[in-house]
């Protein structure tokens, strides 16, 4: 070696530049979110979904994340659910400050949920994405429906609501097996992408033969799913068809039920709207049974009777300490408006309309010291007197109560929804000549185990459920596309029950739903309205979905809670390419 020689030494390799950054998750993250939002009212661009998850699916793809990505995870969560939601910040200002955001927040939260969850599984246990991801986003839709009372608006395979045939698996295994469909196949698409994330150097692109195995494993997948769903449609209708010309053929006429659709957006501070309310619905009503004599029941949505509502003083009844006057006295001053109100309603019922009602309307009870406000529906009989009530049993979180107002009272005044509602007790039944009508009230339609609970019990019970109705007022939410996904829930209630739904909405959107999800009439958004819905007693069996309930999205949770507990604490790693030691790297986030 010449002594002004320099040594050579091999030549180092480059690092591989990861091509997931921070920009790239926030890239990916915030495709995905655009995306699914398109799919979601008003855009209804639903084949979007499908593709929708691709972002975030390569996220739990990646060998690593960089630091913060599931901060940016999080933050296109809550492009998502803002983007969605947007509607509820219309109903006022403590809503638009406090409510949209602060709920928006708390959903945004499933999503890096998601990707870690999935990630320890997918890398370490190395189960494919297609096995994974679907499995754990359901899991997921199923804790969101029951944490903090629930929330099971927009779920993903709400999407798909106007494509008939793919929805009907909802008879079986609820929403969640729709929503568990869309997530499969993009994660099959998923396959057919460049592992761009894997680094530079090592990209990789399946062969064309794998293409073409993914890409007829999405065909059958969805074909077969379509198909079967076809064939569940015709059989439906078949069913449904024979049924009506059976009892046409022995003499037995349609039970004819009016819904109207009054278009009353809710201002909080206006002293002449609930007057103005009850006005407007009492002049529809008129024009109703003008044109549509002989009702069989006339509906009318939530909280629309006005400042017409019905008082109860319990057997018990003694007035709270700080009412400055005597219990007596009380007591005959409330005697005297149910008086009245029993009046009012046979005059309603009897003279004016001559037809059954079924009327959405407050409750004030009067017990042992203690004032209990139920948002209920009446049900007025032929003779005009209340045959039986239905008091909403799931109240609406910030909307018809606060946690732990109770003890904290002192919250409502921040709000205007007064002093909370409580409670009811459970379902009931609205007979309408022979036919038995389940009722619900406002945002009661989306949560689906509880209209599963409700048709179980009252079946159980010995009596047979022939239709759902839905009473809303959905004037909070100004005719945003809250409305929309409101009936989209109906419509999903409606396949998953085996039973036709009826909705009177004020604002919108009033609807007849049959029993496959199909809306047969509805009334425009912001106007006014009516319509005539005709039904029969069903000869439709309950579906397994009612009979069983949330077994298949439990499933999924069941599946995901072990396989990540195991992943999580498994000594195995992932191995990963590093120009300092190419072994036994773990995965990073």
């Amino acid at each position: 070696m010449s002594p002004t020689s320099v040594p050579q030494t091999e030549p180092q390799p480059k690092p591989i530049s990861p091509a997931l950054t921070w920009r790239g998750v926030l890239l990916f993250g915030m495709a995905s979110a655009l995306l699914l939002a398109l799919a979601f009212p008003q855009a209804n661009l639903t084949l979007l979904a499908w593709v929708a998850p691709i972002g975030w699916l390569i996220l739990i793809r990646a060998e690593t994340l960089p630091k913060r990505a599931y901060w940016l995870i999080y933050l296109s969560g809550c492009l998502f659910w803002l983007t969605v939601l947007y509607g509820i910040g219309k109903a006022h200002w403590a809503t638009r400050v406090f409510g949209w955001p602060v709920l928006s927040g708390y959903l945004a939260v499933y999503l890096p949920l998601f990707v870690g969850l999935s990630r320890p599984i997918v890398h370490r246990l190395r189960i494919p994405i297609p096995l994974v991801a679907p499995v754990v986003w359901t899991a997921l839709e199923y804790v969101r429906a029951y944490f903090a009372t629930g929330f099971s608006m927009a779920q993903l395979g709400h999407t798909q609501v106007d494509i008939l045939p793919l929805i009907q698996i909802a008879s079986i295994t609820g929403a969640y097996g729709v929503s568990f469909l869309v997530m499969l196949v993009a994660s099959l698409l998923l396959l057919l992408v460049p592992q761009w994330e894997a680094g530079v150097a090592n990209r990789v692109k399946p062969k064309w033969t794998h293409q073409v195995a993914f890409v007829a494993a999405v065909l059958l997948i969805v074909g077969g799913s379509y198909f079967s769903g076809q064939h569940w449609l015709q059989e439906g209708e078949r069913l449904d068809a024979e049924n009506i010309a059976q009892r046409r053929d022995s003499g037995q006429a349609a039970v004819r039920i009016g819904l109207v659709q009054g278009s009353i957006d809710t201002v909080f501070g206006d002293p002449t709207q609930s007057e103005r309310t009850f006005d407007q619905y009492s002049k529809l009503t008129d024009m109703l049974v003008a044109e549509q004599p002989n009702l069989d029941l006339i509906v009318w949505p939530e909280t629309t009777m006005g400042p017409h509502m019905v008082f109860e003083i319990a057997s018990d009844f003694a007035p709270p300490a700080a009412w400055s006057t005597s219990g007596e006295r009380v007591k005959q001053d409330m005697l005297q408006r149910i008086h009245g109100f029993q009046g009012f309603l046979h005059d309603l019922a009897v003279n004016r309309w001559r037809a059954p009602l079924l009327l959405g309307t407050s409750v004030i009870r009067y017990g042992n010291q203690v004032v209990d406000h139920y948002n209920a529906a009446i049900h007025v009989g032929d003779e005009g007197s209340i045959v039986t009530r239905y008091e909403k049993t799931h109240p609406v979180m910030f909307g018809e109560y606060v946690p732990l107002g109770d003890w904290f009272p002192f919250v409502y005044d921040w709000l205007p929804i007064g002093g909370g509602l409580t409670p009811g007790q459970g379902p009931i039944v609205v007979d309408v000549s022979g036919v038995n009508l389940v009722p619900c009230i406002c945002f009661e339609n989306t949560v689906p185990q509880l209209v599963a609970n409700q048709v179980r019990t009252i079946t159980q019970a010995g009596k047979k459920v022939d239709a759902l109705v839905t009473l809303t007022n959905d004037g909070w939410f100004w005719g945003t596309s809250i409305l929309d996904l409101h009936l989209t829930c109906a419509r999903f209630r409606a396949v998953e029950n085996h039973r036709p739904m009826l909705v009177a909405a004020n604002t919108g959107v009033s609807a007849v739903i049959d029993a496959q999800g199909k809306v047969q009439q509805y009334a425009p958004i912001q106007k006014t309205s009516y319509l005539v819905a005709e039904v029969v007693p069903t000869a439709r069996p309950l579906s397994p979905y009612t009979r069983y309930g949330d077994w298949f999205a439990m499933g999924c949770l069941l599946l995901t809670a072990p396989l990540y507990l195991v992943a999580l604490f498994l000594n195995k790693r992932i191995k990963q390419p590093s120009p300092h030691d190419p072994q036994n790297i773990p995965i990073q986030g």
